[in-house]
C-alpha cells in the first residue's frame, strides 16, 4: 500500500503497552509537484479519519477500545516548507478529535535525501 491508494488503510499496528494503535501511511512520493502530493494525503488522511470516526477500527481491532489513536505518516523525502505547514495544521485538527499525528522518515533508514 501507498499514499496514492487513496482509499485504503497502509498498515495498522497496536502497541499494548503504550495503548495506542497506529494507522501508518506510507509517503514515497517526492515533492516536486507538492500540490499533487498535498491533496493526495489530504484524501489519505481523510480515509483515516472516516476509518476511526465511523467504527471501523474499532470493529478490526476490538481489543484496542480506549487506546489512543495516532496516524503516522512516514515519509520517504524531506518534506517541503509548505507541507511542514499543513502537517502543523493537522496536528492541531486531529488534536481536536483525540487523535495524535506524527511525521517522519522511517526510523531505521531516514530520508532518501539523508543517505
Amino acid at each position: 500500500m501507498s499514499v496514492v491508494e487513496t482509499d485504503s488503510i497502509d498498515a495498522i499496528g497496536v502497541d499494548n503497552d503504550m495503548k495506542r494503535v497506529f494507522l501508518s501511511i506510507i509517503d514515497s512520493l517526492d515533492w516536486d509537484d507538492q500540490n499533487v502530493h498535498l491533496f493526495t494525503l489530504q484524501e489519505k488522511i481523510n480515509t483515516y479519519l472516516y476509518f476511526i470516526e465511523s467504527g471501523e477500527l474499532l470493529k478490526a481491532f476490538p481489543n484496542s477500545k480506549g487506546f489512543d489513536v495516532c496516524i503516522d505518516l512516514i515519509l520517504m523525502h524531506v518534506p517541503s516548507d509548505e507541507a511542514i505547514t499543513f502537517f502543523d495544521k493537522t496536528i492541531q485538527i486531529l488534536l481536536d478529535k483525540d487523535i495524535v499525528f506524527t511525521f517522519g522518515p522511517k526510523k531505521d533508514v531516514g530520508y532518501v535525501e539523508h543517505k
